[in-house]
Parts: C-alpha cells; structure tokens; sequence
C-alpha cells in the first residue's frame, strides 16, 4: 500500500501549479493578541503577550492540500522602533494540532506538526519559508529513518506565535506587519527514493546516501584537499580583540588575574584578567567525537561495514582521512583554535574537550559534573533529593572528588583562560518548585547553590560560578532569587529567534546578575540532515542571519555578558541516545565548516564591541 501510494503521490505533482487557497484573510487572534487586516493577505497584529498559542491561527476540519509546493510562505514586517522581534509560524496536519517534538518514522499516520522562525530587528523586514515535508517525496519506507514529514495533502492548522515564551506581558511586545501568505515552488521529486532502492542510505561518511547537496563529500581525496584550503584562508582573531579576545581598545578596568563582572556604562560585563570588557561568543560540545551511533542494531543501514562493536565512529574515520594518520587530535585541536579565532569567537563552551583548555590559548568554560554519583536523586524529577539527610555531605564530596581526579580540572581552577564553572545541567527546578510549592522548596534551593558556591570558592578561588543552566527563561522567583544570590552568572539554555525582550527586571535591583546563554542554536534541512533542531529556520542563508539577529539582541540587552551556541558540530544523521539527531553544527559530519554560518560569526565578532557598548539600533 505504501508503495502505491507513492507512485500515486508522484505523479500527481506533474504539472501541478502551487495555488494557494488559504489567505490571512482566513486567520484569527488568538488569546489576546490584536488583529487588525489592512489589504487582501496582508495584517497587523500586536502581541501584549507571548503566552502559549498567542497570535493569529487558521484551522480547517477538513483540511487544505498543500502537496503541489514546495515551501509555504509568508513577509514579516517588525514594525517596532525599538524592540527585537521573533515570530514561529507552525503548520499541522492531519487535525488542528500536532506534536513536532516526537522522534517517530516518517510514515504521516498520526497527526503532525512543523516549525519555521525569524527574528528581526526594528523596522526590519524578511521572509518565513517552511519546507512542506511531501511523506510521498521525503518519507522512509517502513524499517528505515528519514525526515520528520506531515500530511501535506491535508494541512488543517496554520498558527503564529512566539514558541517557547518567556516575556513579561507588556502592551507593545510585539507589533507586526505579516502579508502575502502563499505557496512557493514545486516539490523536488528527484528527492524520492524507491522503497526497494532506499536501505543501506546512509554512506562511508556517515551521510545520507539518497541525496545531493552543495559540499557533500563523495570521495577520500576531498578531505586533504579541504584541509590544506582551508590552512591558506583561516585569518587572525579580529583586530579589536585582545589575547583574551576581550576589547583591546576598550576601557581599562582593575585587573585581578581571573575573569570577574562588573556593570560599565548601564550594561553587564564580564572582564578578563586583565582588565578588558569581555563578551562570550562560543560552541558548546567543541570536541572531535561527540556522540556515536550503534550500527550493530541495524548494520543493512549502512554502505560501510559495521565494526564489531557497533560504534560508528564515522567523525573520527573521516579526521583520519584528513590529516592520512590515527594520532591527529593534537594538530586537530590547534586547528580548531585557529578556526575560532577565524570565525570570530572568543570561548570555548561547555562539554569542550578538555584538551582545549589544557592549551591555555582561549577562554573557556568548564562543567564540573552533571547528576552527581553517589548523590541521592528526586524520584519523579531530574533533580536531587534534597530533603535526603545525606546530601549536603554526598553533594560536597562529589565535587571535592572531581575536582581531585580530574587534572583538566586542577589545572582550571589555576588557569586564567578559565572563565568559571558549571554544576549540573538543566536541573528541573522548574518542575519540582511548583510541585511542592515555594515554601516547602526553599530550604532545598537554598542549600543546593550554597554548596556549589562554597565548593567552588575552595576548589578554584577567584574563578565564576556560572550556575546550574536553566531550561529557559520561564523558572519560579524563588530560583531567580536564589541563583542571583550565589552566582556570579547566571546562565540559561534558550531555543528563540530572539531573548533581547526579557525583561530587565528580572532580578531585584539590589540583587542583579548577568545572563549568560548557555546554549541556542538554528538548523534546517538543506543539507542532507533528517532534523532541523528546537529553531529551525528555512536554509543556511537564514541559519546564519538568525545567529546575526540572536547575538545581537543579546548584545543590545544590558544583562547579558554571552551566548553559546550548541553546538559545534552536527549531530548524527541517526542521533545520539535520546533520539537527537539535529543539523545544529558549524562543520558536519565530514568536518566541512557551513560557510554562511562562520563568516555571519566572523563577522558580527568583528563588531562585538561597539555593538555591545554603542547598541545595535
């Protein structure tokens, strides 16, 4: 049946035309959000609030057939004089919402959805274009893994919002101009694969194997090609930097020998050990292998033999056709230092390998450990337990004993490359506060970022605490509260188009600390990938303007001092362990940079502090 259906689907697309049928004329507010129609498929509509579902909405029981293009359209106009704006427009099939966070087999039998952002500027206009995901072109048969598709010829929910919201409700968050809403393009049906012909699909080089794309490796020459090209055009760290990547020409602060904040002119700093204004561009999970596909449950899946083990260890097979040898991380990391440098950034992010740091030639951050071993945890949430008894000693212990084991973390503590320190990752305390309650959790918060910061202090005098990252932006006061009391940063991994509208008082003014963004990223399709990541965008022109738009709303904002994306290379086309398996990276999986992607950093690098000290807008 499946089969039949997508030679049915196939030919239906000869000679189709992309007449759209849905118009903004056709969309609703939804809670509290202000529409106003101003012309045929064109309206204004203003956000007060960025809650759930808040925006305009198209919903249809019998659904509206989409299958003839291959984008879905839409301009978007910020019509702010001041504030940053960001926009997701979702599109579901198959009933009036779906779920577009589910790992599942592309086989469009339940219903779906897909999501494309923008971020703007004031007064800037762009273009939103979501990929229609055809399951007759872009679906896998059944045993096999392909892209996330939904059920084009039955599109019944188009919405705009702002995804993951975390702003105050204020009456002008948002004011937008959207217009022309249409459907672009015919569907690429060279893209289609016969079921019979589709497995093994991915290649030698850990590519999908049904498809083309611009620097898409096709044989063993090409790697030592790239990396003597790529040796003669990498260029010096930008003109304005200091060793520390900090601003050279920028005022002389009081200089400690560690990394420290302090507010210059309205806005938060971090400063280097010198004395220099810093602020933290990196990648996270900067490292040769980040995670390893077990090709022993599906060795058919592959063009190249599965090793015994099942590792598939396709980054660091293709390194070694890199650099013709076995031993080549050394040269590899220096190499990944110069890139930096290149590319217009300054740190090295979480999850680093640590070898990176023992060089001591750029800044970094380092996490000290997550869950931590012999430490009691919370039975229903990914938090301890801290009414245990014992956690308070066991908590102690974990970090004295890592700090003791680990040399790259001694050597840290000392290092005046070392920005500071994570503990833990992505804690939920936004779950188990509300759970127990704000009176009840206290005493637990309390006494959590007590140790950590007392632990630290002991370990690594002088150096940062930059907290537990938080899962976003929407957490309880009493967090908020308790984290500004024992962190010199505060750090938060947060999947927008922009955070430049959160609100300036998040933090009692006797109390304030700076934001740094442990993580944010952007990804799309275009490049042989079957996930886009938590922001897709459209293409890698987008992907890059989108890193343009985030980092300078960050530098806009006076409480954040950085932002780290995540991460420095794409994961696997099958994933990691949890199922991600996102086009997140600035190289891929045969360690070709993205282009549009490192000269966009190189660029706004080269900025990053007369933005940060005069604005952006």
């Amino acid at each position: 049946m499946l089969r039949a259906s997508i030679h049915a689907a196939v030919a239906m697309f000869v000679g189709a035309s992309a007449a759209a049928t849905v118009t903004l004329d056709d969309f609703h507010a939804v809670h509290k959000a202000r529409l106003e129609r101003e012309g045929r498929n064109v309206v204004r509509v203003r956000f007060p609030s960025a809650e759930w579902g808040s925006g305009i909405k198209w919903e249809s029981g019998a659904g509206e057939d989409f299958s003839s293009a291959m984008w879905l359209a839409v301009d978007v106009e910020n019509l702010s004089p001041r504030r940053q704006a960001r926009l997701t427009m979702h599109l579901s099939a198959g009933a009036a919402d779906g779920d577009s966070g589910d790992h599942a087999v592309a086989i469009a039998k339940k219903n779906r959805s897909v999501n494309t952002g923008i971020g703007l500027n004031p007064h800037e206009k762009g273009t939103m274009r979501l990929l229609l995901t055809h399951p007759s072109i872009y679906g896998a048969p059944e045993g096999a893994r392909g892209p996330y598709v939904v059920d084009t010829a039955h599109v019944t929910s188009i919405h705009f919002q702002m995804q993951w919201p975390f702003e105050d409700e204020v009456e002008d968050l948002a004011d937008l101009r959207i217009s022309n809403l249409r459907l672009e393009g015919t569907p690429d049906l060279a893209r289609h694969v016969e079921p019979e012909s589709y497995v093994p699909f991915i290649d030698k080089y850990g590519q999908f194997a049904h498809a083309d794309w611009r620097f898409k490796v096709k044989s063993d020459d090409v790697f030592a090609k790239d990396l003597a090209a790529e040796r003669e055009r990498l260029r010096p760290a930008p003109e304005t930097w200091d060793r520390f990547g900090g601003w050279k020409d920028g005022p002389k602060l009081k200089a400690t020998g560690s990394f420290r904040t302090e507010k210059v002119g309205g806005k938060w700093w971090l400063v280097t050990p010198e004395g220099r204004l810093f602020f933290s561009v990196g990648l996270d999970v900067t490292r040769i292998m980040t995670d390893i596909t077990d090709g022993g449950r599906h060795p058919d899946w592959y063009q190249s033999p599965v090793p015994a083990d099942g590792k598939m260890a396709f980054t660091t097979w293709n390194l070694e056709r890199k650099f013709g040898r076995r031993d080549f991380d050394d040269e590899y990391y220096d190499l990944v230092l110069r890139r930096f440098d290149s590319w217009g950034l300054n740190t090295i992010g979480n999850w680093s390998a640590p070898e990176l740091g023992l060089k001591s030639k750029k800044p970094y951050v380092v996490s000290v450990l997550e869950r931590a071993s012999g430490v009691k945890r919370h039975p229903k949430f990914h938090i301890y337990d801290f009414s245990d008894p014992g956690f308070e000693e066991s908590m102690r212990a974990a970090i004295r004993e890592r700090f003791a084991s680990d040399p790259s973390l001694a050597h840290a503590a000392r290092d005046p490359m070392c920005i500071g320190f994570f503990i833990d990752n992505e804690l939920q305390f936004h779950r188990w506060i509300p759970d127990v309650g704000e009176g009840r959790a206290e005493e637990g918060v309390e006494l959590y970022f007590r140790i950590c910061r007392e632990e630290l202090n002991r370990a690594a005098p002088g150096k940062l605490y930059l907290g537990s990252r938080f899962v976003g932006f929407r957490q309880p006061g009493l967090l908020w509260r308790t984290a500004a009391k024992y962190c010199d940063v505060v750090t938060v991994n947060a999947y927008a188009n922009s955070v430049y509208n959160l609100s300036e008082k998040m933090f009692a003014r006797d109390a304030e600390k700076p934001i740094l963004v442990g993580e944010f990223h952007f990804g799309c399709f275009d490049r042989g990938m079957f996930k886009p990541g938590l922001a897709p965008v459209c293409d890698q022109t987008e992907r890059a303007r989108s890193y343009t738009r985030f980092v300078e709303g960050c530098l806009q904002h006076p409480l954040f001092v950085g932002c780290h994306w995540f991460q420095y290379r794409d994961q696997p086309l099958l994933g990691r362990g949890d199922g991600e398996a996102y086009q997140i990276g600035f190289v891929d999986v045969c360690d070709r940079p993205y282009p549009e992607l490192f000269r966009a950093a190189r660029r706004i690098g080269a900025e990053l502090y007369e933005k940060r000290m005069k604005g952006v807008w």
